[in-house]
């Protein structure tokens, strides 16, 4: 009769773990005799479960992370934090965040003395990278994002957004450098930005002066290829770029041009380019 019982997917929770002691326990009469495991009755499913090792512990995911906070940063950790649910499939998520909450909401946390604004902050990242993966944070045993608590990441944000997007549809050249720390926004400026100014069948370009940048954000091309600068850059090196050529014709067709990680790129660079 196995193959008439409904399927049951990790993320059902309980469900699934009692469809993982109905065919390994034989002859049950109740769903009591379910959660004694030795002559100990358990009070869930899962800890049954685990108790007759049919599951692992998340032991292991939990060191992981404890480690993995010694030397990474929280906006790391929450895209850790986010692969495992995905693909580790831990048991308990509850417990697995309620542990490691302070290493993940650690800059948040430094930033901002809003309780819940600060929970609704990570948990936005982590939905973030969980859609990135084909999922989504609703599926999990996770605290609610409450959609009534601004999840402004900074005032800076909303400033260069309505500045920069005035010079576009002004059509007045304006040249902006947005320096923000890591968490603060900046991913979701350059995102939203873009959203924009592609909804509105403009062309925009996204660069990166940086292999670590470009990991980070999709859609990027390194500052050197879209440019076509030289890799031995110098106080007069140009762009290879001819006037007629069709790189050049998209320059000027280009409503924005995003350089991110700019910081990082030579002085030369920047001079070619300009």
């Amino acid at each position: 009769m196995r193959g008439r019982m409904v399927s049951a997917n990790h993320a059902e929770g309980e469900r699934y773990y009692l469809r993982l002691l109905l065919l390994h326990i034989s002859g049950p009469m109740c769903f009591e005799d379910l959660y004694i495991v030795n002559n100990v009755q358990h009070p869930t499913f899962r800890k049954a479960t685990l108790e007759r090792g049919l599951i692992e512990s998340d032991d292991g995911l939990s060191q992981c992370l404890t480690e993995a906070s010694l030397f990474q940063a929280p906006i790391a950790l929450r895209r850790m934090f986010a692969t495992i649910l995905t693909f580790c499939e831990p048991g308990d998520v509850r417990k697995l965040w309620d542990d490691h909450y302070n290493a993940l909401s650690e800059d948040y946390r430094r930033q901002y003395g809003s309780i819940e604004r600060v929970q609704n902050m990570v948990l936005t990242d982590i939905n973030i990278f969980l859609q990135s993966m084909s999922d989504n944070i609703d599926c999990f045993d996770h605290p609610k994002i409450n959609e009534n608590v601004d999840l402004e990441s900074g005032v800076f944000r909303e400033f260069a957004y309505d500045e920069i997007m005035w010079h576009v549809h002004s059509n007045i050249p304006g040249v902006f450098f947005i320096d923000g720390p890591g968490g603060t926004g900046n991913f979701f400026l350059y995102k939203a930005l873009l959203a924009n100014i592609r909804s509105c069948g403009h062309i925009e370009l996204a660069t990166a002066s940086s292999g670590v940048a470009l990991i980070t954000f999709l859609g990027e091309e390194q500052t050197h290829s879209r440019f076509k600068l030289p890799i031995n850059l110098e106080n007069n090196s140009v762009c290879k770029i001819s006037r007629q050529s069709g790189i050049a014709q998209l320059l000027r067709t280009a409503k924005v041009i995003i350089c991110d990680e700019v910081s990082m790129a030579k002085r030369h660079a920047l001079e070619a380019v300009d």
